[in-house]
């Protein structure tokens, strides 16, 4: 006997409000036999009509009809057969695999008599073949007249939480916590100058990602807070870069208020816009970019001054120093732990410049830099797939580049309708980047997917987006707009998860669009070099037309001093005799 397992039964239950005056008047029930309300008498003019039928037959199919039909397809028999190839014609003596054997028996045939006979004699079935080949257009476009259908994939962004700032600031910075259950921290503040907030407006959030109604911390930095950072190692543990240039430390598990901050004095002149944690042994060290024009390097332990600094000067002139005259001021920096000695920093007036702390001078140093945007350059991060391309945005326009490309960009997209504010690839999709503008839409790119146009993109906020910040693990965005509001973003799963050729594709892409641009930077150099040959060449004269000119200058001088005479004959003059080309110059 089997046993039966009875299901548990959760009662559902449902309450409807509604007002006492909407249910119309009391019903009173009341016990009373029954009684006649109305009585219909029959018609008997329609009584006469109804006739009665016996027998009845009504046949009656309660079941959908069905057919069956039986056909017998053509046999297709199928025969697999083998070629095997092979090269013949060889004497025995040469080696069919041997190079030298075959370059030595090739000479030899060609220094025969009877070696260019044989080739004229082949010439007119050569013709022939190269005629029908001709005939043929190899580069025909097949199925052009096709519609195009639908793409199989479908790509989906939702909104999963929004969390808002009471204040309505807008949000400076957006970073995920190394942990299982990653946290979201988000730093507030209006970029302006002088400061005009107080202490209470100053507060930053820890959010919980699935809870919006209220912050899991609250930290109070003592002025407005432009970048936050997270220990890798401890996720409690925050630095912050202010706006009067300071950086500070803070302890969730501590205090609300900062455990640590860095003097006036060896900090910034200006607020901290970059803030990045470096690699080190201890991953205790860190680095702050601002506009001041000098990255400092700091370490958590002892905050009260910085460990390192240099000034971002590389458009110097011979023999000039390095100093915050001519230094660039830093809007952005990027590191990654592949590259331990190297970074890239976006500069206010629109530079990306290439960084190796490994160098022994300055110019060493800064080795190298591209003139990416107009204005500040927002964001750049260098690719997943490879390290040499790296990502940029500014003005109106995002840009991939490339490290041995010096020159111009490799990837160019058409320029957005509202200025670019932030970008990133995505962690796990290797072809794929994200990019938010100042009208409040989400963009995602596939370079494999299309080239030219987003695959994706989704309007976010009527306020504007400025900050972008993906998960580690792909599935998860975290963007912020300039009223203070953080948007949770959910992807598909064929944006987040990675394809098997994907990696291989976009290093051709990358190899493609980099040959590209070396030659193209190699047809210009060679245009430039003949254009400065032209104007460099001095014009040259035949002896020919030299000798024709002096001739013509000699008749032309005889004609002159002929006139002259004549004039000076008419006037009576006593130099009219004694007239000549010598004494003639000499008349003044």
């Amino acid at each position: 006997m089997k046993n039966f397992k009875i299901k548990s039964y959760t009662k559902s239950t449902y309450a409807y409000t509604k007002l006492r005056k909407s249910f119309g008047r009391q019903p009173l029930f009341q016990i009373v036999p029954a009684h006649i309300i109305d009585s219909i008498n029959p018609n008997a003019e329609l009584q006469n009509e109804y006739m009665l039928r016996n027998p009845v037959h009504r046949e009656v199919q309660a079941t959908l009809p069905q057919s069956e039909h039986d056909t017998n397809t053509k046999q297709i028999f199928i025969h697999e057969q083998g070629i095997n190839h092979t090269e013949g014609g060889w004497p025995r003596d040469v080696h069919l695999y041997n190079e030298d054997h075959l370059n030595r028996h090739r000479r030899r045939v060609q220094h025969d008599d009877n070696y260019v006979h044989s080739i004229l004699k082949m010439r007119p079935h050569i013709d022939h073949c190269i005629a029908q080949n001709n005939a043929i257009d190899m580069y025909e476009t097949y199925f052009a007249d096709m519609q195009l259908q639908t793409p199989v994939e479908k790509y989906h962004i939702q909104i999963a939480n929004t969390f808002r700032d009471p204040f309505c600031r807008p949000i400076s910075c957006i970073v995920w916590t190394n942990e299982k259950k990653a946290k979201l921290v988000a730093s507030y503040c209006h970029k302006r100058y002088p400061e005009s907030e107080n202490y209470q407006k100053n507060v930053c959030y820890v959010w919980d990602v699935n809870k919006q109604t209220s912050p899991l911390f609250e930290f109070f930095p003592s002025h407005g807070c432009w970048q936050v950072a997270c220990l890798p190692s401890e996720s409690e543990l925050l630095i912050t870069g202010l706006e009067n240039g300071t950086v500070s430390v803070f302890d969730i598990r501590v205090s609300s208020n900062s455990v640590g901050s860095s003097s006036i004095y060896n900090s910034h002149f200006a607020p901290v816009s970059a803030l990045l944690y470096t690699h080190s042994r201890t991953n205790t060290e860190f680095f702050t970019g601002s506009p001041d024009g000098q990255c400092l390097w700091w370490d958590k332990r002892n905050i009260s001054k910085p460990i390192d600094r240099l000034k971002m000067a590389v458009k110097l002139a011979t023999n000039e120093e390095p100093s915050f005259i001519n230094s660039e001021g830093v809007s952005s920096l990027e590191f990654d732990r592949g590259l331990p000695t190297k970074f890239l920093c976006g500069t206010e007036s629109g530079l990306i410049i290439n960084a190796n702390r490994m160098g022994r001078s300055h110019s060493e140093i800064l080795t190298s830099y591209w003139e990416a945007h107009t204005g500040p350059v927002r964001a750049v991060q260098r690719s997943p797939c490879t390290l040499r391309m790296f990502i940029s945005c500014g003005d109106w326009r995002v840009r991939i580049w490339s490290e041995e490309v010096r020159t111009a960009p490799i990837i160019v997209t058409s320029p957005y309708r509202y200025q670019v504010t932030d970008v990133c690839w995505a962690p796990m999709r290797y072809s794929s980047y994200m990019a938010v503008s100042e009208d409040g839409v989400f963009y995602y790119w596939d370079l494999i997917r299309k080239f030219n146009k987003p695959v994706t993109k989704l309007h976010i906020s009527r306020h504007g987006l400025n900050k972008l910040n993906p998960h580690p693990g792909g599935q998860s965005i975290a963007v912020g707009d300039y009223k203070g509001s953080l948007f949770l973003l959910h992807l598909s799963e064929n944006m987040t998860i990675p394809g098997t050729n994907d990696k291989q594709l976009v290093h051709q892409i990358y190899n493609r669009e980099t040959k590209r641009e070396h030659n193209v930077d190699t047809r210009l150099k060679e245009i430039r070099l003949k254009a400065r040959a032209d104007v460099e060449t001095p014009t040259i004269l035949n002896e020919e037309d030299e000798i024709s000119d002096v001739e013509d200058l000699e008749k032309l001088t005889e004609q002159y001093l002929n006139i002259v005479k004549e004039e000076m004959g008419q006037m009576g003059g006593v130099l009219a005799n004694n007239l000549s080309y010598s004494n003639l110059s000499n008349i003044n």
